[in-house]
């Protein structure tokens, strides 16, 4: 599901947020790599890798939810909600498929080339 974003958000703010009952984990842009995912030509995922110690803080956030509820949003649009069902310490996240300029976009802000649409 997608929401549309509120306000546009410069890539060193925080661009990937994961929110759950027992707490908020924030990353900003520097902390993050982005790459597009799959071959539809409308709709693409987009697969987030996590500095060393992005992925050390989402592994204590996903140890602290596990069988909570965590809602993903990445540039301050929703992306996801999911159920922790472990740890998870590959310091990776893929979103659901979005449309493919929007992903196009994000992917960029991601990885520091401009602001988040």
């Amino acid at each position: 599901m997608l929401a549309g974003s509120a306000t546009a958000q410069s890539s060193s703010d925080i661009v990937v947020r994961f929110t759950g009952f027992l707490g908020n984990l924030r990353l900003p842009a520097a902390d993050v790599r982005a790459d597009l995912m799959g071959t539809d030509p409308y709709f693409r995922q987009i697969a987030i890798a996590m500095n060393e110690t992005a992925t050390a803080s989402f592994a204590a956030f996903t140890a602290t939810h596990i069988n909570q509820p965590v809602s993903f949003f990445v540039c301050g649009d929703e992306m996801q909600k999911i159920t922790i069902q472990e740890r998870i310490d590959t310091g990776f996240a893929l979103t659901d498929p979005i449309p493919l300029d929007r992903a196009v976009a994000i992917v960029a802000a991601l990885n520091g080339q401009g602001d988040c649409p």
